[in-house]
């Protein structure tokens, strides 16, 4: 007897169904074993679906903000409780009420009368973390659900009421010993005294007590109203 295989219009040879086999299982197609899929490239078709449709929730052009995935891993893992360190009430009740006239009338000229007085007594921490995570650096603005947002001088303006006009000034870093050296030059205080603040402070700078202890001394002690206008 001789045996004839047949092959259908697929170009493949028809097998016969055996007597333990079902239907269903000679009627499924024949697939080739799919190679391993690596995490490399898994993460690869992912940056690459992002480019061609954007972040979610975010920029379609992914050109700009290349940081963007971090926040975005950020978001969807655990998020890091932030922790709200404000002065202002304390800023607040250790101003007076009237300075001495002379010391008043250098910081009008200044234009700087405004801003001790525009520390708020409360924050909102769960405003200010929702801002902190939507900001970008490529671009310095907020990037929020409704648009973008960026902070301008008008607002700083309209805000802190401080005239915005002369050239930019940036403050550079300086030593514990550079700072003690300003502090005795511009605030009349002791080199001694103020290096031991700088090296309590591990840096150059000083607490908000000690320069408000400083005002009180050269106000009510020294009369130093150059040096208290300072502080």
């Amino acid at each position: 007897m001789a045996m004839v295989r047949t092959r259908g219009s697929d170009g493949r040879i028809k097998h016969n169904r055996g007597r333990g086999e079902s239907r269903r299982h000679q009627e499924e197609p024949e697939h080739d074993e799919l190679p391993p899929v690596h995490e490399e490239q898994v993460e690869e078709q992912v940056e690459q679906q992002a480019v061609q449709e954007g972040w979610p929730g975010g920029p379609i052009d992914t050109s700009l903000l290349t940081r963007y995935e971090h926040g975005l891993k950020r978001a969807e893992g655990d998020k890091i409780e932030l922790r709200i360190a404000s002065l202002g009430k304390k800023l607040a009740d250790r101003i007076p009420d009237h300075h001495p006239e002379v010391i008043q009338g250098w910081l009008n000229i200044s234009g700087l009368c405004w801003l001790e007085r525009t520390s708020l007594k409360l924050t909102d921490p769960q405003l200010i973390s929702a801002f902190v995570e939507r900001w970008h650096p490529e671009t310095s603005s907020f990037h929020m659900s409704f648009g973008e947002m960026t902070i301008t001088l008008d607002d700083v303006a309209c805000l802190l009421h401080l005239p915005v006009r002369g050239q930019f000034y940036t403050p550079v870093s300086v030593s514990q010993e550079q700072a003690a050296k300003l502090a005795a030059e511009l605030l009349g205080e002791e080199y001694e005294f103020a290096l031991r603040e700088t090296v309590a402070q591990r840096g150059g700078y000083f607490s908000q007590q000690w320069l408000y202890e400083s005002y009180m001394r050269n106000v009510n002690f020294y009369w130093k109203y150059d040096c208290a206008a300072r502080a």
